[in-house]
């Protein structure tokens, strides 16, 4: 890449990514606006009460907290279907394996957030991504059988909107590190 070409590269990731706290929604309508899901991120961090004066870094914890209830929710979930007696022995193998992803999804939620404590935010995004994957994986089980689908399926597309709303807020915070609360 050209000297040039690069210069023009980091000021675009640098204006996408330097966000101020500029009043309650400001920061996060401007902080969503570059997310794939702008109007979930909008809603979930707008209701969140400890985002409303929250910087990038403030924005970016919260939403990984969001993460962190909607996977315990979705396990939750899970654990009730399984106990349910209707359930074929087929669906019982896949929500077996799918209690053990989303506890090991849970555990890479929990290891990102303390990789956000300590500001290690290529370890965040791996720990993410790795959360993205195992949930990922419950779903394609259920496609091993004709004619079955998760049944959690809707609930784990909204958890990988959040985390990818997560691993772009964390994107900023590689490129730019600004703007960080201590």
């Amino acid at each position: 890449m050209k000297p040039i070409s690069l210069a023009v590269a980091v000021l675009v990731v640098v204006s996408l990514c330097s966000f101020q706290a500029q009043g309650d929604n400001e920061l996060i309508t401007k902080a969503c606006s570059r997310t794939v899901y702008n109007d979930l991120c909008k809603a979930i961090l707008q209701a969140a009460p400890n985002s409303k004066d929250a910087d990038l870094y403030g924005l970016t914890k919260t939403a990984l907290s969001i993460a962190a209830q909607n996977v315990s929710n979705i396990y939750q979930t899970i654990d009730k279907l399984q106990n349910d007696s209707s359930v074929d022995t087929f669906m019982d193998e896949c929500l077996t394996d799918c209690l053990e992803n989303y506890q090991d999804a849970t555990d890479q939620i929990e290891d990102s957030v303390t990789a956000l404590e300590f500001k290690a935010f290529n370890d965040v995004r791996t720990w993410v991504a790795a959360a993205m994957s195992d949930v990922a994986t419950c779903d394609l089980g259920f496609k091993d059988k004709p004619g079955y689908q998760s049944p959690v399926h809707q609930m784990s597309a909204v958890f990988d909107q959040i985390c990818s709303i997560v691993l772009t807020f964390n994107h900023c915070l590689i490129e730019g590190n600004v703007y960080l609360t201590s």
